[in-house]
């Protein structure tokens, strides 16, 4: 990951980042690569170059503004069911990525190895969110909020 640097007060406008001048920002750049400013602190996705690590960052660190507001069970079954999609849909890609893979590496390759890893860390994230207790409802969200990929 990069490391973020924090400015106090900028010293000249950047309007491609809607900073102006006296904002306080934080910049930060991957080898390599162009250097990319904002007025908010940024995302753990936004310090990655992994699309896997960005998708599924995503997903856990919005876990609780997804669940925050909801307060009867049907609401947090469907939020459930899209957000267990939506796992699904990143196991999907990497799976497809690791069956693409010629068996030898699958099996022999660091690579392969962290496909398996991310695929099982999956199905376990999946199988977790399957296993929760719909009833209270008090304790529910906080069940949810608790589970993660652990990657």
């Amino acid at each position: 990951m990069p490391k973020v640097n924090t400015v106090k007060k900028a010293r000249k406008d950047y309007p491609d980042f809607g900073i102006k001048k006296g904002d306080t920002y934080y910049y930060w750049s991957f080898n390599f690569g162009p250097t990319v400013k904002s007025k908010t602190y940024p995302k753990r996705s936004q310090l990655t170059r992994s699309d896997f690590l960005a998708q599924l960052w995503d997903l856990e660190d919005g876990l609780p503004e997804r669940f925050h507001n909801l307060d009867n069970v049907s609401d947090i079954e469907s939020e459930l069911e899209t957000l267990k999609d939506e796992i699904q849909n990143l196991l999907d890609g990497t799976q497809e990525k690791y069956d693409n893979m010629p068996e030898q590496l699958q099996e022999s390759s660091d690579a392969g190895q962290t496909l398996q890893e991310r695929i099982d860390a999956l199905e376990n994230w999946i199988s977790d969110l399957d296993g929760i207790n719909l009833d209270p409802i008090e304790d529910i969200i906080q069940e949810i909020l608790d589970t993660s990929c652990g990657l």
